[in-house]
């Protein structure tokens, strides 16, 4: 099922600009790359790989060297079936981690991946810029009060208790969820220029409906916040090209190009030289005569 397209709501701010701390993002000029570091045991691509501060930091090194524009750290796997933990155990993988590579680059865009409010204002204290949260203000019920007593900026991802069938997305709610979540941050004081969206990829709907929702980028890119995308190493792009995560950045570039294309902002990826490469081409075809 389908819905209607997206209707566009009153924009109280510019939304071409992300606000996120103190290091604001200029959108419509070019595509952002945030790039990966996992601090988990158990991620679907890369688990394990950086959970010790000195990996964590040096796979850092190497994104903004590949030209990441925005780091995000997680720490707690989101993948199908994952184990919750709880806030002192995804915080005791965090903390150092995050302090390190704030006082190693001070300049850099930081982004925690956190569904908890507590964790997103322990991060927030020690110098992150962005929370990325995938329940998108309708989990953790302190998160909005976190985001308000601060400047951080927040990607509201698009979430649902129960996921649809296989093969179905509804537009429809997909974009009252993103109406609602605006509402409600503006009544907070959250402009829309502090929230970036994300339809959520790999969450809420099957691998067949993610295709669905890339057709309609477009019409999510109107609704008065920027728009992120995490296509990177998904499911659906194993099932297309019948490839490993860890041989899924040629397809997940070539979707963050097209999306690149269609308004989307800033891509969430592991592999940001490829990406990297993708969307310059992408933006040359599109931003310059």
């Amino acid at each position: 099922m389908i819905g209607n397209e997206p209707r566009r709501c009153a924009v109280e701010s510019n939304p071409r600009i992300f606000r996120c701390g103190t290091r604001p993002l200029h959108l419509g000029s070019r595509t952002y790359v945030m790039g990966i570091v996992n601090v988990t045991p158990d991620s679907f691509s890369d688990g394990g790989r950086y959970d010790d501060p000195v990996r964590a930091v040096d796979q850092t090194a190497q994104l903004i060297a590949d030209g990441a524009d925005i780091i995000d750290v997680g720490a707690e796997s989101t993948r199908p079936g994952y184990q919750p933990v709880d806030v002192e155990t995804e915080w005791r993988r965090l903390e150092e981690p995050l302090r390190q590579i704030r006082a190693r680059w001070p300049a850099v865009r930081l982004s925690v991946d956190t569904q908890k409010a507590e964790v997103a204002r322990r991060a927030i204290a020690l110098g992150v810029d962005i929370i990325n949260d995938i329940q998108g203000f309708q989990g953790d019920p302190e998160m909005i009060r976190v985001l308000a007593d601060s400047n951080a900026g927040y990607i509201m991802m698009f979430n649902r208790p129960v996921p649809w069938p296989d093969g179905v997305v509804d537009l429809g709610e997909m974009e009252e969820f993103f109406v609602q979540g605006l509402q409600r941050a503006r009544a907070y004081h959250i402009a829309d220029d502090r929230i970036l969206l994300d339809p959520g990829l790999g969450f809420a709907y099957s691998g067949a409906a993610s295709w669905t929702v890339l057709r309609h980028l477009p019409a999510l890119s109107g609704m008065g916040a920027g728009l992120l995308l995490g296509p990177s190493r998904k499911r659906f792009l194993g099932t297309l090209t019948g490839k490993p995560p860890v041989e899924r950045d040629v397809a997940t570039a070539t979707v963050c190009a097209i999306a690149a294309m269609h308004h989307v902002d800033v891509m969430r990826v592991h592999n940001v030289a490829l990406t990297r490469d993708a969307v310059a081409v992408a933006d040359r075809w599109q931003y310059h005569e």
